[in-house]
């Protein structure tokens, strides 16, 4: 039989250890600290060897083993690693053994994450910027990053390494103060780099295109949701190989069976009770090894291990780190494709356990379940939860389905939800009923009708779920664009009605589109864009004061609340926000090509609309279409006349003309 001989250090090796030792299969792993050593399961088919060795060293040490031209030595070291690859080839050529480099799984990313070939460009790049920066790349790499930087910015430099003394040696001999120093063990998840970039207010966060399971896509998301700049060091070009499932094959001479790999079921266990469980799925959880979900599903389950945790990053750690699951349960609420947590987990196990065989089980959701209960259907129904995610935002695209839709369910976070959507419904002047499903399918189940009032001061507490029943529900308008005399103006100028539908109209906005109106005035076409269609959100940024003031009470005028407010001057107030799909620009103050180039870096294909009454303006957009090259180009100019009444006669009084310039960039 060949020798195997597993140069480790990454989540990958650890794995090919644990499918060979599940399979009886002898074989060798070199790591290079301790800490490689701490990670590995312990068991006595697989010998661990510990310490760095260089391409020689790696001869002698496979020389040792007595390897040979039909054996195999496996490369599942770091992607980054790229000295130690070529020691492990230079070693396997001198020997002429099999060479076998792992790939790991890279993520696709979004084209505006900044991208760099080397730590010194990256480095270099970062000198220039403003803001706390976390680097995530190891303590290898430090020196190059140090080398390349001002005293001022490794200042504002924090560095997260592994807690070993080699680790935080380096730190000292690069001068990196002790307060800047995270010493951590992995996972990180998205949640934990979260508050990592918020407990240190970082702006910019530095990592390599470490894959699926080095947690670059954990990292991705945490930038996103902190606002912060993500800069990628892109990964050697010869970083070629195969899969741990493929080095498997070679090394063993056949495929890792289907019984051998990891069955993962996950499942909607219904609104709670025993009762509304499948029959199928109680079955799955005998026979499982572990059963993971919240500790009020799984308090009362019949299995071997319970582990009372949903999250996806907990439940891999799990799985990954105990090779004696081989069958799981992981339960969720309801019905788990129905606003379910089931679908992230689905998405995490599908990315980082890719080989598993995942089956995704139904359950009876509350909502079926209260609208069995009160006799009313839900096919003509709006389906929508605030479960969780009750901002102002998701709140008025739920007041949006309620007044133009008879029955509208509603998943609830807790009654404070309920009293929440009482209060809106009753600022909208709507008449509508309240059938709220407390506890459903428990023994202290109960269903009750109120009205407006009562739900308002509803403090039953429970899991609830409920049925907004409106009877006088509108007809939605079909072009929904709003009138002049509905705004408040005061003195602040205001884009007139035609020539805001106009421009509005030019934009080619869709659904779920992120916008942004530039020179706000009184906020008449962000919220003229934010009454299209709830699903939108409209960023509006104003530059004074007496303007931005306005616009928010014409938001509260007209319950607008997917329009959000900015005071500040563009462009550098636009980077603190989600990039946008769409762009008006009503005001520039003369920086119209520092606001495009701005809106670029975020984001390619955006479609822009631009208002000019100056010729300057006129020529300046110009400029912009040719030098940008812009795409789908539409200009057009309006003039209008209004009708005043003097005396006895009706006279015409023009308005300044109007260039509507759109294009995409």
């Amino acid at each position: 039989m060949k020798k195997i001989v597993i140069f480790s250090g990454t989540t990958e090796g650890h794995m090919l250890s644990d499918m060979l030792s599940g399979s009886g299969v002898e074989h060798h792993v070199c790591v290079a600290s301790d800490y490689g050593s701490d990670v590995m399961d312990n068991n006595s088919l697989a010998s661990i060897h510990v310490g760095r060795m260089d391409a020689l060293q790696m001869k002698d040490y496979l020389n040792g083993l007595d390897i040979r031209e039909t054996d195999i030595v496996i490369d599942a070291t770091h992607p980054y690693a790229t000295e130690v690859t070529h020691n492990i080839k230079e070693a396997v050529k001198n020997i002429g053994a099999i060479y076998v480099r792992i790939q790991r799984e890279s993520i696709d990313c979004d084209e505006s994450i900044n991208r760099y070939d080397s730590v010194a460009e990256c480095a270099k790049a970062l000198d220039a910027t403003e803001g706390n920066i976390l680097l995530t790349i190891g303590s290898n790499q430090l020196g190059a990053y140090c080398e390349n930087v001002s005293d001022e910015t490794k200042k504002r430099t924090y560095v997260r390494i592994l807690p070993v003394n080699e680790s935080l040696k380096i730190c000292g001999e690069q001068d990196i103060p002790s307060k800047n120093i995270i010493a951590m063990h992995g996972p990180f998840g998205r949640e934990l780099n979260t508050a990592l970039m918020k407990q240190y207010d970082i702006k910019h966060i530095v990592t390599k295109d470490s894959g699926v399971s080095g947690g670059f896509e954990e990292k991705l998301e945490a930038s996103a949701l902190v606002k912060a700049r993500c800069h990628v060091i892109n990964r050697p070009q010869d970083d070629e190989g195969i899969s741990i499932y493929k080095a498997f094959e070679m090394a063993t001479g056949k495929k890792y069976d289907d019984d051998k790999k990891m069955s993962i079921v996950i499942a909607g266990y219904g609104p709670g009770s025993n009762g509304c469980v499948i029959a199928d799925l109680n079955g799955m959880i005998r026979e499982s090894d572990a059963v993971f979900g919240a500790k009020r599903l799984i308090e009362n389950v019949d299995a071997k291990r319970k582990y009372p945790v949903y999250m996806p990053d907990d439940i891999l750690d799990i799985l990954k780190k105990d090779i004696g699951i081989k069958k799981a349960v992981i339960l969720y609420t309801g019905d788990c494709s129905f606003y379910s947590g089931a679908s992230k987990m689905l998405q995490a196990l599908s990315e980082r356990l890719p080989d598993a065989n995942i089956r995704v089980l139904p359950g009876i959701s509350s909502v079926s379940y209260l609208s069995a209960a009160v006799k009313e259907s839900y096919d003509d129904a709006i389906l929508f939860s605030i479960h969780g995610r009750n901002d102002a935002f998701r709140l008025n695209e739920l007041i949006d389905h309620i007044i133009y839709n008879r029955k509208t369910f509603v998943l609830l976070s807790g009654d404070e939800d309920l009293r929440n959507v009482a209060g809106i419904t009753e600022d909208h002047n709507l008449d509508c009923r309240f059938i709220v499903g407390k506890d459903l399918s428990y023994d202290d189940e109960k269903i009750l009708t109120l009205n407006t009032k009562e739900a308002k001061a509803y403090e039953g507490g429970g899991i609830l779920t409920l049925l907004v029943i409106n009877e006088n529900a509108k007809k939605r308008p079909v072009t929904g664009l709003l009138c002049d005399d509905m705004f408040i103006r005061d003195k602040v100028p205001m884009t007139k009605e035609c020539i805001r539908n106009e421009s509005i109209i030019r934009l080619n906005i869709l659904c779920g589109d992120i916008v942004y109106d530039i020179g706000g005035g009184t906020g008449s076409v962000a919220i003229s864009i934010g009454a299209l269609h709830p699903s939108l959100k409209v960023y509006t940024f104003e530059k004074k004061k007496e303007a931005y003031e306005l616009i928010k009470k014409n938001i509260d005028n007209l319950h607008t609340k997917n329009v959000i407010p900015v005071l500040g001057e563009a462009p550098q107030i636009l980077k603190d926000y989600p990039a946008p799909d769409r762009v008006f620009i009503g005001g520039s103050s003369k920086r119209l090509k520092e606001i495009i180039c701005e809106l670029k870096m975020k984001k390619a294909g955006v479609r822009y609309v631009v208002n000019a009454v100056s010729l300057e303006t006129m020529a300046a957009t110009q400029d912009i279409i040719r030098d940008f090259d812009a795409k789908d180009v539409d200009i057009i100019q309006i003039s209008c006349s209004n009708i005043k009444k003097i005396g006895e006669h009706n006279m015409m009084q023009s308005e300044n003309p109007v260039m509507i310039f759109a294009f995409t960039i």
